[in-house]
């Protein structure tokens, strides 16, 4: 598994062992983010090697750092202690992310209300705005 940062000096490989794909709707990660939710894809830290570019990492809480290209800020990685030994990769941060289908959502509890509703709103191949 390949990808990159949106300036393409951060480019990372990962091993393909995925250990879940995640829909996360906690607040940290919407304040982290500046979203609705965040997508993330769970794997070995192991396999992790960053190929170009240098990232910073900054503890966002007691139980996440956040690891980003220095240069254009695209999320690359999330670490938890409580999840030793794994990366979470940014969905969008993975060249093949299409390919990829999230199996579950996480902490509910704090999910926008209208994010069920997200199929129901029209969609238009570009933006209108």
């Amino acid at each position: 598994m390949e990808g990159t940062c949106n300036c393409k000096s951060v480019q990372f490989s990962s091993s393909d062992e995925i250990r879940a794909i995640v829909n996360c709707h906690c607040n940290l990660c919407r304040k982290m983010n500046g979203s609705a939710f965040s997508t993330y894809a769970v794997v070995p830290s192991e396999g992790f090697i960053l190929k170009s570019g240098s990232l910073k990492t900054v503890q966002v809480s007691e139980n996440a750092s956040k690891s980003f290209c220095e240069h254009c800020g695209t999320p690359i990685y999330n670490q938890n202690p409580k999840l030793a030994g794994l990366k979470i990769l940014y969905l969008g941060s993975i060249d093949k992310a299409p390919d990829l289908k999230p199996a579950i959502n996480i902490y509910c509890e704090s999910q926008l209300q209208w994010v069920n509703q997200l199929a129901t709103l029209p969609n238009f191949e570009q933006g209108v705005v």
